[in-house]
């Protein structure tokens, strides 16, 4: 379930930072100890197109050392590289090892944050040329491989709260201050971590792109059905599923926030009221992930898979939402960062007119054209060359390793280490003070596994009625129903019940609602749908 956003209340720095400077906020610790390929799971690999079982989840971790607070926040870092191998997917990036990833949870962590960053499940069939049953594949196959990352994903938020309650908190986390962060194909993760939530927003979907067209037996695709199998591969929770592990039983998926460096999201239908605030970076006229809408360019085999949503479109969506206010809590920026980010929103696109106070937490970066109408991308990428081509021809041969350098720098001719640490400096610089006005707030109430177990919210749909049930003796006091806007539209209060029954439920118009429901030992919330 998701948090429901509540009061604020701004919390003491913890003890012992350097004197004028702030945890989050600034680059408080120098130094960074990395602890290499801790297993948070197992699960089915599927790289060679036959699920293969035992196959072990692991993540880097990164620590701010000699730090000795034991409530800090943790962030996951999402590499980029197209659900391939790196070099295998025609990039000279692509896994937890890459420069920027590196780069970037230790920026993190010296500013307090506990890093992770994890070698999530890859593999698809991008190669595929049956003239019939190809697109199926091609598209099939990668948004399932987008859904595995997702659940890896999951599995290590769940790892981390897991081991806050049951192995003494080794690596000092206040388990509601996590933050999902991924650089391209991680931000496709990640704004669908923070917005994929219910199997019926694939099913829904109007344009019907989720949905195989053909019959293709070796991956079980029915003409008319979901590519995505919850019975097969898990549900968006990561639990159950014959080619599935259920990794970290017991703890939520919940996070508190969502960053997106130049990744796109699946499907518009997905975002709802209540969910994690995101905050995104984009280079507008990116060849591969689109800015506003449009069709995802795979690099690896330049052919067109499937039709998403860009960064703009996605922040300004959460703005409406109002899912983003909790980023600003009234607070007006004035920094360098934000100036910049405003300027160049209102450059990019500007027949568009587009009002900054709409798209608060969008950074376009501007970047020089190399084909018109398409700019460089990635800028906070490098790597070195000659490394590139030594761990890349044992695998595709000193031809195609040449070819893998040359055809990145041809993506963004300015490539360098200056250049990409200069971006993720400005990247650290805008983020940092808004995920610290998040993470000092009191921003949500932890919805205890004991509550959710034992409350129960039915019919769902609901047409007429809505009962609201508990067990184990939980008290229920108040329940709150708030539409798609954010805006409340019934309340009860002062209840003392174990089961209310709310009628009327047919007054109000059809779609989504949030029913918030608290109870003496802790809130829960639901989704309902109003025929």
């Amino acid at each position: 379930m998701k948090k429901l956003l509540l009061s604020f209340l701004t919390l003491g720095l913890s003890a012992g930072l350097a004197q004028a400077q702030v945890r989050y906020l600034d680059e408080v610790y120098t130094d960074v100890t990395t602890t290499t390929d801790v297993q948070f799971g197992t699960n089915y690999n599927f790289l060679l197109g036959t699920p293969a079982p035992n196959f072990l989840l692991k993540t880097d971790i990164y620590r701010p050392t000699g730090d000795t607070e034991t409530g800090r926040a943790a962030v996951i870092v999402l590499h980029t590289g197209n659900f391939l191998p790196k070099y295998l997917n025609q990039s000279p990036t692509g896994n937890n090892k890459d420069s920027s990833v590196v780069v970037s949870a230790e920026l993190f962590a010296k500013r307090g944050y506990v890093a992770f960053a994890p070698a999530y499940r890859l593999g698809w069939n991008a190669t595929t040329t049956d003239p019939v049953t190809g697109a199926d594949v091609r598209r099939g196959t990668l948004l399932t491989a987008v859904f595995r990352a997702i659940n890896d994903t999951k599995a290590l938020v769940r790892y981390i709260k897991k081991t806050v309650a049951e192995d003494g908190n080794p690596y000092g986390i206040d388990p509601d201050k996590i933050i999902i962060y991924g650089h391209g194909s991680g931000g496709y993760i990640s704004l669908a971590y923070g917005s994929l939530d219910r199997i019926e927003e694939l099913e829904n979907e109007a344009s019907g792109k989720w949905l195989s067209t053909v019959d293709v037996a070796q991956y079980g695709y029915v003409a008319g059905e979901l590519y995505i199998n919850s019975a097969v591969v898990g549900d968006v929770d990561g639990f159950g599923g014959v080619y599935n592990d259920t990794n970290n039983y017991g703890y939520s998926n919940d996070v508190a926030a969502c960053v997106n460096v130049g990744g796109a999201l699946g499907d518009s239908a997905w975002m709802e009221v209540g969910e994690p605030p995101i905050i995104s970076f984009h280079c507008p006229d990116d060849g591969f992930a689109p800015f506003t809408q449009g069709i995802v360019i795979v690099p690896t085999i330049q052919q067109a898979v499937v039709d998403v949503v860009g960064s703009r479109w996605a922040i300004g969506r959460a703005n409406d939402l109002g899912n983003n206010d909790a980023l600003y809590n009234g607070k007006v920026y004035n920094d360098p960062y934000t100036v910049a980010a405003e300027t160049a929103l209102a450059s990019s696109h500007a027949s568009l007119g587009l009002n900054p106070a709409d798209y608060k937490g969008l950074f376009p970066f501007l970047r020089p054209t190399i084909a018109w109408p398409f700019q460089e991308s990635s800028p906070w990428d490098w790597w070195d060359e000659a490394t590139v081509i030594a761990a890349a021809s044992p695998l595709v041969g000193a031809t195609a390793a040449q070819a893998i350098h040359t055809n990145g720098v041809s993506g963004s001719p300015t490539m360098s280490s200056v250049q990409g640490k200069t971006y993720l400096d400005s990247i650290q610089g805008y983020l940092a003070p808004r995920l610290r006005e998040l993470l000092m707030q009191d921003v949500s109430v932890e919805e205890t596994d004991f509550v959710n177990s034992n409350m129960f919210v039915y019919p769902n749909p609901a047409n007429d009625y809505l009962v609201v049930k508990s067990n184990e003796g939980i008290r229920i006091t108040d329940v709150e129903i708030f539409d798609i806007t954010g805006k409340m539209v019934r309340t009860e209060n002062g209840l003392n019940k174990l089961s209310h029954q709310i009628n009327g439920i047919d007054q109000l118009p059809s779609g989504l609602y949030l029913v918030k429901v608290t109870t003496d030992q802790g809130l829960i919330t639901r989704k309902v749908f109003v025929d």
